[in-house]
């Protein structure tokens, strides 16, 4: 076991360096090197302005009583997708595009409809009828 864990520490790193020099040889230097940068850049900037919105739903999920597993895995795949942009590799940019995927949409607590306070319907508009004998 502590072999395995020794051959991914140093397997990984070596994997990307593989993939990357296959990139350069694919779409050239320049092209690697901008994609390499794009996605450093698209990493910060997650991590950088997505502070607000995740104190924001934590604390909405607190108040509401509705904080499970799967929205804090759902915040966490995505701090974990931006460090994988940061990292420079396209295995990791490619592992982090698949963490942004939408995993089944967003599913009530335990199974319940979730009460937002909005009843849906359908009216219609009914005048009352005029008499037309009276309107010249």
């Amino acid at each position: 076991m502590p072999y395995l864990l020794l051959f991914l520490i140093l397997g990984y790193p070596i994997a990307e360096i593989y993939a990357t020099l296959q990139l350069v040889n694919a779409i050239g230097g320049l092209l690697a090197l901008l994609w390499l940068a794009i996605a450093f850049t698209l990493g910060i900037l997650m991590l950088r302005h997505h502070k607000l919105a995740v104190m924001v739903t934590l604390f909405g999920d607190l108040r509401a009583g509705t904080i499970t597993p799967r929205s804090l895995f759902t915040l966490a795949r995505y701090y974990l997708a931006a460090l994988l942009f940061i990292i420079p590799g396209p295995i990791s940019d490619v592992v982090a595009l698949v963490l942004l995927l939408p995993w089944g949409g967003s599913l009530p607590a335990h199974g319940k409809p979730v009460d937002d306070g909005i009843l849906e319907g359908e009216y219609r508009r009914v005048d009352p009828q005029r008499d037309d004998k009276f309107i010249r």
